[in-house]
């Protein structure tokens, strides 16, 4: 928390999951009501324990007035998200998005049923490490050959497609991707975030104050990107035309506006 003021992500993620161990939880909990009692400097989530489990009433319970999103991990069935969301409305929490993550095969295969099952959804994270271990792929070691690397990667590629097209059926706009588990490793965080955005995700989890602007400046278009938007946009409305080589219809305006958005995002 002492760090968000200067590195300021877009969300700051309190977790309450994983990465705590059960003998500290309690004092988890209460760092986490404190924080979502009086706020920060950027907005708040929480990643809870799975819906299904018995420590999400204590987590949600943990939960305050400036909770801007539930992260729920492990989701594989709609029911798990309906009862969420019933849950924040219960404690008054009306307001606060609720942010799905697809960690398995089961969960993925439910994609779309999952991100409509409550009307409190607004986004959708992948967790990679936890549906490469569903899958049964192997690790991705610095010894690993490059034929075994490839194949995860494109294992992993195409359950992030899958999920995008989900999420963009849904309606659900924000698709945030798994962080880059080397915590110093700038370079690598960059190309991932790269590949992600090329795959239709609009963020990334961080793992390291290191990673933060790396991240930001990634998901942000370029100066490039940004003229030929306007360059696209300056011929709608005109039925098919040329900005430089390109050809202009209908679906390049498209793109061109979300392009834009994006920059003032």
């Amino acid at each position: 928390m002492a760090k968000l003021a200067e590195v300021r992500p877009d969300v700051a993620v309190l977790d309450l999951e994983d990465g705590i161990p059960r003998s500290e939880l309690a004092a988890a909990r209460a760092r986490v009501a404190a924080a979502t009692a009086r706020g920060g400097p950027v907005p708040l989530a929480v990643r809870t324990h799975p819906a299904s489990s018995e420590e999400f009433a204590a987590d949600l319970e943990a939960c305050g007035p400036a909770l801007a999103a539930l992260v729920i991990p492990k989701v594989s069935a709609p029911e798990e998200v309906a009862a969420a969301g019933e849950a924040l409305v219960a404690r008054g929490l009306r307001g606060t998005r609720l942010v799905p993550m697809i960690e398995s095969a089961a969960g993925l295969m439910r994609a779309h049923d999952i991100l409509t099952a409550h009307a409190s959804v607004s986004g959708v994270a992948l967790g990679a490490e936890d549906l490469a271990a569903d899958l049964g792929l192997p690790p991705a070691l610095p010894a690993s050959p490059a034929a075994l690397l490839e194949g995860r990667r494109a294992a992993l590629a195409t359950a992030r497609a899958a999920l995008v097209v989900a999420a963009s059926a849904a309606g659900v706009a924000i698709r945030v991707d798994s962080p880059h588990l080397s915590l110093l490793d700038v370079p690598g965080t960059k190309a991932e975030a790269h590949a992600g955005r090329g795959a239709g995700f609009t963020g990334k989890f961080a793992l390291h104050p290191a990673q933060v602007p790396a991240i930001a400046e990634t998901f942000r278009p370029s100066p490039e990107e940004v003229e030929w938007a306007r360059a696209v946009l300056a011929k709608a409305g005109r039925g098919v035309q040329r900005a430089g080589d390109r050809m202009v219809d209908e679906a390049v305006v498209r793109q061109a506006r979300v392009v834009l958005s994006d920059e003032g995002s």
